[in-house]
């Protein structure tokens, strides 16, 4: 694979890399000239990614588990230097399509969705917090701001993940560490591929790893696209209930 830039040398690590923006988002970087560790559970996933990218480093790793990530992160840090920018990427989603709770599936999703994103920053925020210098990015949803059909189960991981970020703000600023969320709307995805009724102004994976980037080079702490979904969510976070719920009704045909 030719290297477009190949004198860049920042190492970026990425969680959830074995598809959809994860994997985008290390295809975008390596093409750039990044040296890029990615993990994920799919081996498979990991070898079409090093076999394509010289500077691919792909490492095996469950994000729930917190000795096997802090391990992946040591293993990262030996094989391409210091991590310069980490993206906690990782994520699973599964539509809450009736009121059959299952507490097993809510934790699941906590456990990936967000304890995944703690796991990573114990890990790396040390690192950095000794260096003074690091960049982290957690990846939220828009689905963390107001709570959205089908992700009962959901939405709630990606309101820990803003609380969270929200939180240690002022920590990192202090430690000279750039702390960003992202937000994105509904982006084509084996995860989203499950989903039944009409996802406004739906992007493809490249396209969201693109706003992404963008979004890093940028000095906001939260990032959100696309810009009119992601307006008109802000609007509706502030409007009374009776009006809300009227207008998800409208807007995704749930009864």
């Amino acid at each position: 694979m030719t290297i477009k830039n190949p004198t860049q040398n920042i190492h970026a690590f990425i969680t959830g890399v074995s598809s959809g923006i994860g994997r985008a988002l290390a295809e975008n970087m390596l093409e750039q000239g990044y040296r890029v560790s990615g993990i994920a559970r799919r081996k498979a996933a990991l070898k079409t990614l090093a076999a394509k990218y010289d500077l691919f480093f792909g490492i095996t790793c469950d994000v729930t588990d917190s000795d096997m990530l802090a391990d992946a992160i040591h293993q990262a840090e030996h094989r391409h230097g210091a991590i310069h920018q980490a993206i906690l990427n990782a994520g699973t989603y599964v539509p809450q399509s009736d009121l059959s709770l299952d507490p097993v599936l809510f934790r699941q999703q906590m456990d990936i969705n967000y304890m995944g994103q703690v796991n990573a920053l114990a890990a790396l925020l040390p690192l950095m917090e000794s260096r003074q210098n690091g960049h982290i990015v957690l990846i939220s949803s828009v689905a963390g701001w107001r709570g959205l059909p089908l992700a009962a189960s959901y939405g709630p991981t990606k309101s820990a993940s803003i609380s969270l970020a929200e939180s240690l703000y002022f920590m990192c600023r202090q430690n000279k560490i750039k702390l960003q969320v992202i937000c994105p709307g509904f982006v084509e995805t084996e995860a989203t591929a499950q989903n039944t009724f009409n996802m406004p102004m739906i992007m493809t994976a490249p396209q969201a790893a693109n706003a992404i980037m963008k979004g890093m080079r940028s000095s906001k702490f939260m990032v959100s696209f696309p810009f009119l979904f992601a307006l008109s969510l802000k609007i509706l976070r502030i409007i009374p209930y009776r009006w809300y719920f009227w207008l998800m009704k409208r807007t995704t045909g749930q009864r």
